[in-house]
C-alpha cells in the first residue's frame, strides 16, 4: 500500500515537471514605429500567463503606454509606461521595454506622442475576439476627438485615408524585411 501510494506521488510529481518544461514562457516581439510609421507591427498578440512581450523601439520618438479599452488614448492609472524613446535614424542599437503577462485578460497599449494613439498606434495583448474588439479599440483611437495638423491647417484624418497609410507603410516594411506580418485592422 505504501509502495503505491509513492509511486503515484512520485509519477504526480514527475508528469507535473514534464508538463512544465513543456510549456516554457514565449516572449513575443513587437516593433515600434520605424519603417512601417504609427504603428506597432504587429498590432496585436495573444499570449500565455508568464510570456513576456518585448517592445524594440525603432526610429523617431515613441512610448508604450498602458491604457484602457473605454479610454484607448489615455495613460492607465497605474499602468506602465516605458517613458518617451528617442532613437535616431541611423541608430545601431535600439531601447526595448518589455512586459510579462500577468494574466489572460486583455492589455490595452498606445503611444503617447502626440498624434500618434489618434493615427492609429494602439496595440492589445489577448484582445478579445467578440465584445470589446481590437477592431473597436483602434476605430476608437482614431475617433477620439484629436486634430491632426498639416502645413499650418487642421483637418480630421479619415479612416480610409489612415487605412491606406497604414497599408503603404506596412508594404514597405514587407519588401525591407521580406517578412508580411499578419496585422489586423
Amino acid at each position: 500500500m505504501l509502495f503505491n501510494y509513492i509511486l503515484t506521488a512520485s509519477l504526480a510529481i514527475l508528469s507535473s515537471a514534464l508538463f512544465a518544461e513543456a510549456r516554457k514562457p514565449k516572449t513575443h516581439d513587437v516593433i515600434v514605429g520605424g519603417a512601417a510609421g504609427l504603428v506597432y507591427t504587429p498590432n496585436q498578440v495573444h499570449a500565455q500567463v508568464g510570456d513576456r512581450v518585448k517592445f524594440h523601439f525603432q526610429f523617431k520618438n515613441h512610448t508604450v503606454t498602458q491604457s484602457s479599452f473605454e479610454y484607448p488614448c489615455d495613460p492607465l492609472k497605474g499602468g506602465f509606461d516605458s517613458g518617451f524613446k528617442p532613437v535616431a535614424m541611423d541608430a545601431k542599437k535600439s531601447p526595448t521595454f518589455t512586459i510579462k503577462v500577468k494574466d489572460e485578460h486583455p492589455i490595452w497599449v498606445h503611444c503617447e506622442q502626440v498624434d500618434h494613439c489618434p493615427s492609429g498606434m494602439v496595440f492589445a495583448v489577448n484582445a478579445p475576439k467578440k465584445g470589446n474588439t481590437f477592431k473597436k479599440f483602434l476605430k476608437m483611437a482614431k475617433e477620439s476627438g484629436k486634430d491632426y495638423y498639416h502645413d499650418g491647417g487642421s483637418y480630421k484624418r479619415s479612416d480610409k485615408d489612415a487605412e491606406e497609410d497604414i497599408e503603404e507603410k506596412r508594404s514597405l516594411l514587407s519588401r525591407i524585411t521580406g517578412k508580411r506580418d499578419v496585422v489586423e485592422a
